[in-house]
């Protein structure tokens, strides 16, 4: 179509001339809408507690999405071995599918309770040591005050009586009030664990349920979505969220590979200087390197405190290996295992950070890069179609929109911006979006 023909134009749609099946949906969908809007207290309360009911469904398909990479490649090597046993060859693969699933689920969950562990020891050991030198830590304070202000004696009075009506404050204290708050304290906190743990144990149960038939699930949504939508739109939806699914699972996954390395390089290296709380100081490193920008801030400082009670010569070395592993990180590490999977530019990642920081807090800021990424590259592919419909000239694409054209007939282009991942470069016609369909898909 050239620039100057213009498409038809759709007649608007009259409520006269609507089915009265279809006016009557549209009455009533505006009616519940409205109905929403008057008690939307009442909703909101109705859907947290579905919410709240189906807590551990959405763990278990977040177990399961993390878990079907390592899944995925116990179950071919296992379908190899298990087809040398069992003749049948359906029955062979059913039966690597389920010890695949059983075995990464379990795995994974024991990793989890071997960190928990021995993460909890050294934090009771924490504890009672920072307890048992809080008196040292007070008169090491008050000695330092004193040197601070001897010229002023009216000062250095003032600091004293509030250093010693804070320790008869604490020797005064209610110990029967104190107690119920420490009590009611305590059950809060059981009860919050042992509902935290339900869904959790629950969500491994329904991971091994969705490793083991995830590609049913898959075709049934598949079903769904071709029976109600058209086919050609369901193709595209089909498409993009294929291209989603690997820009967010490859920089998920990849983020945490890089976290882990760097959990067990910062582990030998602490294990070396022979510092103190060295399984505490790993997970705290290794979990806070998840998160982009921030990350390696919000765990070397607690890591830094914790050896500051121990020894502040310690402190210092451990500031100084913490932050050459974080540009080892940064600059060799990250690049080579992420790569261009995010394909964000620095600005956008920042922004993503931040405002899934600010929604979320800091498991938004954890997943609001590859979540945002994957908004990034579909708006780039949709946008990318819309310009080749437009049939612009070349000399503008490549001068104006920063766009280096192809073959007409490839769809393809070249974007000139910076870290674009390889789905923001390539341009899918819809008549030709249609995806193979695997063996496995075929399968009833």
């Amino acid at each position: 179509m050239g620039m100057n023909e213009k498409k038809p134009r759709r007649e608007p749609v009259i409520l006269s001339q609507m089915r009265p099946w279809n006016l009557l949906l549209v009455l009533c969908g505006c009616i519940l809408f409205a109905f929403c809007l008057i008690h939307y207290r009442a909703f909101a309360a109705f859907f947290g507690r579905v919410a709240s009911a189906l807590g551990p469904v959405f763990a278990g398909c977040v177990f399961a999405y993390l878990l079907n990479a390592p899944a995925t490649w116990l179950d071919r090597r296992m379908r190899k071995f298990f087809s040398r046993i069992i003749k049948k060859e359906k029955a062979a693969a059913l039966t690597a599918r389920v010890i695949s699933s059983f075995v990464a689920v379990l795995a994974f969950l024991a990793a989890i309770v071997t960190l928990i562990v021995a993460t909890f020891s050294e934090v009771l050991e924490g504890i009672s040591t920072l307890l048992e030198h809080i008196p040292q830590y007070l008169e090491t304070i008050t000695l330092w005050a004193d040197k601070l202000l001897s010229l002023d004696s009216d000062v250095t009075g003032s600091l004293q009586e509030l250093v010693e009506k804070l320790r008869q404050d604490m020797n005064n204290a209610d110990t029967s009030e104190m107690s119920a708050k420490i009590l009611a304290a305590i059950a809060t906190g059981a009860s919050s664990t042992l509902g935290f743990l339900y869904d959790v144990l629950v969500g491994f149960i329904i991971a091994v349920y969705l490793l083991v038939s995830k590609e049913r699930f898959w075709r049934q949504f598949k079903r769904i979505l071709f029976a109600f939508v058209k086919p050609k739109t369901a193709f595209w939806l089909d498409n993009r969220m294929r291209i989603a699914n690997k820009t967010f699972s490859t920089a998920v996954l990849g983020k945490m590979l890089d976290s882990f390395i760097i959990g067990i390089l910062c582990f030998i290296g602490v294990m070396v200087m022979d510092m103190p709380y060295a399984v505490l100081i790993t997970v705290i490193v290794g979990v806070t390197n998840m998160i982009p920008f921030f990350g390696p801030i919000f765990g070397a400082i607690p890591c830094i405190l914790l050896m500051l009670m121990e020894d502040p010569l310690k402190a210092l070395y451990f500031s100084i290996f913490i932050l050459c592993l974080q540009q080892f990180d940064c600059n060799f590490l990250d690049p080579r295992i992420v790569g261009g999977s995010i394909g964000l530019p620095a600005f956008w990642e920042l922004f993503a950070c931040l405002l899934g920081g600010g929604l979320f807090g800091i498991i938004g800021m954890a997943i609001g890069v590859p979540a945002f990424a994957v908004v990034y590259h579909l708006v780039k592919e949709l946008v990318a179609e819309r310009l080749q419909r437009r049939d612009l000239p070349e000399d503008f694409l490549r001068n104006q929109l920063g766009i280096e054209p192809k073959s007409k007939d490839s769809g393809l282009f070249d974007d000139d911006d910076d870290q674009c991942s390889p789905y923001s470069q390539r341009m899918i016609l819809l008549e030709d979006i249609a995806p193979p369909v695997t063996e496995e898909e075929t399968q009833t």
